[in-house]
């Protein structure tokens, strides 16, 4: 039982009261400069990778960074007129790229260097949720230590920036909904915006989280409206930013999308014919391999909830791919995706026997990234024309 009692004026909570403020978010580590230096060494490794890709082997290949550059050139900078707005979106990774300088090289380094940010604020994450060590360690092993988050980081730019918004904002979509984090529920807001003028695929993102909403626990269930008012706090900073890009289009050029819808609908019967046929192959069976473990996750912890909400990013995720919005060359969106739902969904385990699944499901999705990147084509051109670099080096 708590008891608050009254010292020197200020309310304070009796020291029989153990349970935790789950709402209370400590930084971790709490020294600034641990947390820098641990988000460098974070970076360090692909930081590495993006140095052995600037030998000039993987240049040839054409990779999403090198799409994203070749669009850059074709835009004119000199325009101030609503249909440069429509060419430019995403704008947040566009207008980046465009003032990063070095080409390929310098969004892989920038890339590396939001990759060192983004898994220290993973792991503060998990942390702050008070997971254990076992199971901390192998999802973030799972998460970055494979072929697919690498080649994320250093080659596809604007998908990395988005899933790394998303990831940090379905965390903090989870504090707002189910903790009653109010500060949580206005970042996680701006943080899917984010991802949605970072990725094209964002919007879709958003929705999800949109829709997932009400599957969690909530802890203003029993207030009228409550739901409804946690989606609006999600998706307002979205709908505001997409909204008033579609209402200039729609007034000057007659097209909510503006140019950048002309090409979205084109290619959708082939690219829902190609999607449908992966499945019955064993491209279709490591596609679905991350949410099915999502799923069984969910199970273990018994959270169905969660089960609904992976199922919605994994259908997002084929939207996505069907409409066009993931460009040519990705790999590994949608395992990364899952993987970080895992790490906002699932809630801490406090039975060892609970923790040794989890950690058991954690440790097969380490097997399931790999085996996923030696089944990709794109990845595996990468992954060679690294060693080509990394050998040509002198010894």
């Amino acid at each position: 039982m708590s008891h608050v009692v009254s010292l020197g004026g200020v309310e304070q909570r009796d020291r029989t009261d153990r349970r935790p403020d789950r709402t209370r978010l400590d930084a971790f580590p709490r020294d600034p400069l641990l947390r820098w230096a641990l988000r460098l060494a974070f970076a360090v490794p692909y930081l590495l990778v993006a140095w052995v890709g600037s030998a000039g082997a993987n240049l040839r290949l054409t990779t999403p960074n090198q799409q994203l550059i070749d669009r850059i050139a074709t835009i004119d900078w000199n325009r101030a007129d609503v249909s440069w707005i429509s060419d430019i979106f995403p704008p947040l990774s566009t207008l980046l790229a465009a003032a990063i300088p070095g080409g390929r090289a310098g969004l892989a380094v920038a890339g590396a260097l939001v990759a060192g940010v983004f898994l220290q604020r993973i792991l503060e994450v998990m942390v702050q949720r008070r997971f254990a060590v076992t199971t901390t360690v192998i999802l973030m092993l799972a998460l970055a230590a494979n072929p697919l988050f690498a080649y994320n980081v250093t080659e596809n730019f604007p998908a990395f920036l988005g899933l790394a918004f998303f990831g940090l904002g379905i965390a903090d979509v989870v504090r707002f909904v189910a903790w009653g984090n109010t500060q949580s529920g206005f970042r996680a807001g701006l943080l899917l915006m984010l991802a949605t003028l970072s990725d094209l695929s964002g919007v879709l993102y958003v929705l999800t989280a949109a829709a997932a909403a009400p599957f969690l626990r909530h802890r203003r269930a029993d207030q009228v409206g409550a739901r409804r008012a946690n989606v609006l706090v999600i998706v307002f900073p979205t709908a505001a930013a997409i909204g008033a890009i579609g209402a200039l289009n729609l007034i000057f050029t007659g097209r909510i999308l503006g140019s950048l819808g002309r090409g979205l609908l084109a290619g959708v019967p082939e690219r829902f014919e190609t999607i449908t046929a992966m499945f019955t192959s064993i491209d279709g069976l490591l596609l679905a391999a991350p949410v099915l473990s999502a799923w069984v996750i969910g199970l273990i912890v018994r959270r169905p909830g969660s089960i609904v909400v992976s199922t919605l990013v994994f259908v997002a995720v084929l939207g996505a791919s069907t409409l066009g919005l993931v460009p040519s060359g990705s790999a590994g969106n949608t395992f990364i995706l899952m993987t970080l739902m895992a790490i906002a969904l699932i809630p801490t385990a406090r039975e060892r026997f609970t923790i040794a699944l989890v950690d058991v499901v954690a440790v097969l999705q380490i097997a399931i990234a790999w085996a996923i990147a030696f089944n990709r084509p794109v990845v595996l051109d990468w992954m060679h024309a690294l060693s080509t670099a990394l050998s040509a080096f002198p010894h």
